[in-house]
């Protein structure tokens, strides 16, 4: 008979704890690599797309067998290709099934979603962010172990260094001499550095210090919104994908070698240009990874030397998740059927009404709403069906 177990997950910033089943007979395989990274300490953001969930990196590096399944409130799955555990506390808005490994309980519903709101609001929607930190664990904590409140001292902002470590030792440069091992070494080490502090190079990004005077116009918003999307790729779609191909037995080592190099650098060199971009790091990080790869003797020594670099570039695109200006979102509102119809008659040959105090409120009331009213809704299509009628049926 299999013995059941829960896991406590606790965020002593703002005092909530609730418990999930975990799924060890109907996923085994995610199940046990989570044990093994019990306990666990990671920090929280909330998705943008998908509707009401929110995640934590992890170190897994999934490449087994899978349960998934269609999300719902109170599911926790592995998001195996951005190395997170995500839990779903609401409305979903995303129709990929999901690799579900525990169940949030019945009874501790409501605090999960007390924290994925709260979560929302301290990392997307305010215009300076809270670091939220989750502690996972077997056994529940002991309360009086966490005296963590939320204050204004836990914002993340320009002025404060609560989450860097400036005074981190650099890296180590690369040697021709270099083995698989050291390489290893090196990514993980600065993995760990990174974990639960905001790496000095993002820290200077969002002051607007870049060595390379990348961000046309003096800005540095272009240098996030292209740091977002790089890391992303790099992370969710290269280095995944080619961990997945290492275990296609007619796919020899040297072969994946080669396909690597030309992923990751040949005649564009990935990691220069996240360089480029601020991340100081990535360079001597890529260098360390491909003379590293290029000391591997199998296909095995391949994967755990890219698993930790899929971890490091997980980490590192979650940290510019937390600092990326996504209250910027409420200038760009789904639009009401009301909304619509106004402007089907402007088409028309009509006229558009907008009240002054519309104008320099920016219709506060409306966007003001609750996480899932305003950001991932459901729209009906056959409520604006007459409104496209209309507008095909105007006159030129």
């Amino acid at each position: 008979m299999s013995t059941t177990h829960f896991l406590y997950f606790h965020c002593p910033e703002a005092g909530l704890a609730f418990r999930a089943k975990l799924l060890t007979e109907e996923n085994p395989d995610v199940a046990s690599q989570l044990i093994t990274q019990l306990p666990l300490q990671s920090t929280l953001g909330h998705v943008v797309i998908s509707g009401e969930a929110f995640w934590l990196p992890t170190r897994i590096v999934h490449l087994g067998r899978d349960h998934m399944v269609q999300r719902h409130p109170g599911a926790v799955y592995l998001n195996a290709v951005g190395g997170s555990l995500c839990l779903t506390y609401g409305s979903v808005t995303e129709s990929a099934p999901v690799n579900k490994v525990a169940d949030v309980e019945e009874a501790d519903r409501h605090t999960l979603s007390q924290l994925g709101r709260l979560v929302y609001e301290k990392t997307v929607s305010s215009a300076r962010h809270t670091l939220l930190t989750i502690h996972i664990a077997l056994h529940a904590p002991t309360p009086s172990r966490y005296n963590l409140k939320l204050t204004a001292e836990n914002h993340y902002h320009h002025h404060g260094h609560e989450y860097s470590r400036p005074l981190d030792k650099p890296l180590p440069t690369t040697s021709k001499s270099q083995t698989w091992h050291s390489a290893h070494t090196t990514i993980t080490t600065q993995t760990n550095t990174i974990w639960l502090h905001l790496p000095a190079s993002i820290q200077k990004i969002t002051w607007g210090i870049i060595p390379s005077g990348a961000g046309t116009g003096n800005q540095y918003f272009s240098v996030l919104v292209h740091l977002k999307s790089f890391l992303l790729h790099l992370g969710c779609d290269v280095l995944y994908r080619l961990l997945k191909i290492s275990r296609y037995p007619d796919t020899p080592l040297g072969v994946l070698q080669r396909m690597t190099r030309e992923f990751l650098s040949a005649n564009f060199n990935t990691f220069e240009m996240l360089g480029d971009l601020g991340l100081d790091e990535m360079g001597v990080i890529g260098e360390v990874y491909l003379r590293g790869i290029g000391a591997v003797a199998c296909k095995e020594e391949y994967r755990v030397l890219t698993g930790a670099l899929f971890t490091f570039v997980c980490r590192m695109h979650r940290w510019v998740h937390f600092v990326f200006p996504w209250n910027l979102g409420v200038a760009f509102p789904h639009r009401r059927v009301e909304e619509i119809l106004g402007i089907a008659e402007v088409v028309a040959g009509g006229s558009l009404e907008v009240g002054m105090e519309d104008v320099e409120c920016g219709e506060e009331s409306e966007v003001e709403v609750e996480v899932g009213e305003g950001v991932g809704g459901r729209f009906n299509p056959m409520e604006v069906k007459g409104v496209v009628e209309r507008v095909e049926e105007a006159p030129v």
